[in-house]
């Protein structure tokens, strides 16, 4: 086991984003709302939300070859009928902006745009001194696709986020690494080695912000987390073991456990208890957002909102479901606004002096903020 962190002194692995509290903490209501398109419904929020920290000027186009390089998806399995339509013969499949979206990954995206994730309980949390309650969850707002031209038809597809999704990344988050991730999702029962890496990532947020860095859960906990469902208590030990190393060695994720038994005493206590420790994050910059990381996105996103509505505030596009995502995303338009807003908020976050044209290279070079 200590060989193993050896590994994680090598900060250039990690590339640090961030996944919304309310999706984190409720993994089972992705499944129940979307069934079998659950586990790639999780990777586009995975995926979404680490193109919005890494470039928010440029974050809803992509390509099904960008998805799949950041989630460790197979490319040609997501081109495959959906099986919706492969089952039921007499089932259409949907048509919008005159694009067919039969295959898995386009029916599942398809479905983000007209489903919501119902949360079983209601989310609450505070922002502007306001107890907010999360009943449901929209995904996306919008979607188009593009074909760009000779380069052998690659799809690109232009989606618009819900406020809910980019609310998420600016005050509810935990944060979390994303190049194990895409590494643990790979081969038999890896979505729910993802779900379990989340929950890691999720526990090691919520510990380092109270300065501390064990804690114990129940192995039947982690077992349903990584969608393990064996009978025999003996074989549910080993089914965890072999997920919390894969995401350990594989996912090069900076953690150790033990097995522990739970307290004799109470009748309620399960035979096991997993304890997890992060105290070898200590030596870990790389996965500690950067002070000041906070305050930039939100300051920078609502100056952006704030100028746009001023600038533009009958503006109409046809056909657009969010004028101001089309204009963020567009590099051309008004450049000069946003890297005027993009110095300030940088010098108002980390007190940093940059010159316009600094500004201006970074919006088009993709800005990457904090430790990633």
């Amino acid at each position: 086991m200590a060989a193993s962190i050896e590994k994680h002194k090598d900060n250039d692995f990690f590339a640090l984003s961030r996944i919304d509290r309310s999706i984190a903490d409720n993994l089972k209501d992705i499944e129940k709302s979307f069934g079998e398109d659950a586990g790639i419904v999780t990777d586009f929020i995975v995926f979404i939300t680490k193109l919005i920290k890494t470039d928010l000027f440029g974050y809803t186009r992509f390509t099904l070859a960008d998805f799949c390089r950041e989630t460790g998806r197979n490319k040609q399995e997501l081109c495959k009928i959906h099986p919706h339509f492969v089952d039921n013969p007499k089932a259409v499949p949907p048509e919008y902006y005159g694009h067919t979206f039969e295959t898995f990954f386009d029916y599942a995206l398809f479905n983000m745009l007209h489903k919501n994730i119902i949360f079983g309980k209601g989310y609450e949390y505070t922002s502007n001194g306001r107890d907010i309650n999360i009943e449901k969850y929209s995904i996306l707002k919008d979607i188009k696709l593009n074909v760009k031209r000779n380069s052998n038809a690659v799809k690109v597809y232009n989606i618009r986020i819900s406020d809910e999704l980019m609310d998420g990344f600016l005050q509810r988050y935990y944060t979390m690494e994303t190049n194990g991730y895409k590494l643990v999702g790979k081969g038999k029962n890896g979505a729910g080695r993802k779900h379990l890496f989340i929950f890691i990532y999720k526990t090691r947020h919520i510990l380092i912000s109270q300065n501390q860095f064990i804690t114990r859960f129940p192995i039947d906990l982690l077992a349903s987390l990584a969608n393990i469902d064996v009978k025999e208590p003996r074989n549910r030990k080993t089914s965890v073991k072999r997920a919390l190393d894969h995401i350990r060695d594989v996912g090069k994720t900076p953690f150790t456990y033990r097995f522990v038994q739970g307290d004799p005493t109470k009748s309620y206590q399960e035979d096991y208890w997993v304890e997890l420790n992060y105290s070898s994050n200590l030596a870990l910059p790389s996965l500690v957002e950067q002070r000041g990381d906070t305050l930039f996105f939100k300051n920078l996103v609502e100056t952006l909102k704030s100028h746009y509505k001023t600038k533009y505030p009958t503006l109409v596009i046809p056909d657009e479901k969010d004028a101001f995502q089309r204009w963020l995303n567009n590099s051309l338009k008004d450049l000069d606004d946003k890297a005027n807003i993009f110095v300030s908020a940088y010098y108002k976050a980390y007190h940093v002096s940059l010159t316009l044209a600094q500004g201006k290279q970074m919006i088009k070079d993709k800005f990457k903020k904090g430790a990633e």
